[in-house]
């Protein structure tokens, strides 16, 4: 069926429509908060890798070896990621996502420059986390509103999930200067507070007439 154009600021009035269901409030808490911290945290691990001792820090395979462990943490666990969210649920799957985030935050933040395996663990529990979080909340987003505004309502998810990874990015150097990794993987996991706000708020039990 041919649609016409859409109509200005489509993108807002989807995104609103998204907000005003609590699932749908979750599912766009959960992407945003999951890919803002998987970037702050991941980032700045290779500098962080990089001021191990030695003349040269670590070397670029290790640093490569333990990024590649995040990557895979990201994806390979994907269709787990998808059955745990069918079965247990979308609600479930954040929640497992977000306490993922958490414990990836603190056992890198507290791995030392040189501690290649314990924030190779960290940087896996992360990508873990993330998958969580994106695929149980895009989910969300998208059950939350009707056919015509899922397309509209997921590119507006996109763009904030991007503008969170983007200012996470840009403010993890000036973190890692002031306070070093553990500042910034704690900066990180403070994040992850708005979406325990967001999905507590949700599992509230809803009174008055009609409720069970």
């Amino acid at each position: 069926m041919v649609t016409g154009p859409r109509p200005r600021r489509a993108t807002a009035g989807a995104v609103r429509a998204v907000w005003a269901s609590p699932d749908g409030r979750l599912g766009l808490t959960a992407v945003v908060v999951a890919h803002s911290v998987m970037v702050g945290v991941m980032v700045m691990t290779p500098v962080h890798m990089g001021h191990a001792g030695g003349s040269e820090g670590a070397t670029l395979r290790v640093i490569g070896l333990v990024i590649s462990v995040h990557v895979a943490g990201m994806y390979l666990f994907s269709p787990l990621v998808g059955m745990l969210a069918d079965r247990a649920g979308r609600r479930a799957t954040v929640a497992v996502g977000g306490l993922l985030l958490l414990a990836a935050a603190g056992l890198a933040g507290t791995a030392a420059p040189g501690a290649a395996v314990q924030l190779g663990v960290g940087l896996l529990l992360l990508g873990v986390g993330w998958s969580c979080g994106l695929i149980a909340g895009s989910t969300l987003v998208t059950e939350s509103v009707g056919a015509d505004l899922r397309p509209t309502a997921q590119g507006g998810t996109d763009l904030l999930m991007g503008l969170g990874a983007a200012v996470a990015g840009v403010i993890g150097g000036p973190l890692l200067a002031v306070g070093g990794f553990g500042l910034v993987a704690a900066v990180s996991a403070a994040l992850v507070l708005p979406l325990a706000v967001v999905w507590l708020a949700g599992a509230r039990p809803v009174s008055g007439p009609g409720s069970s």
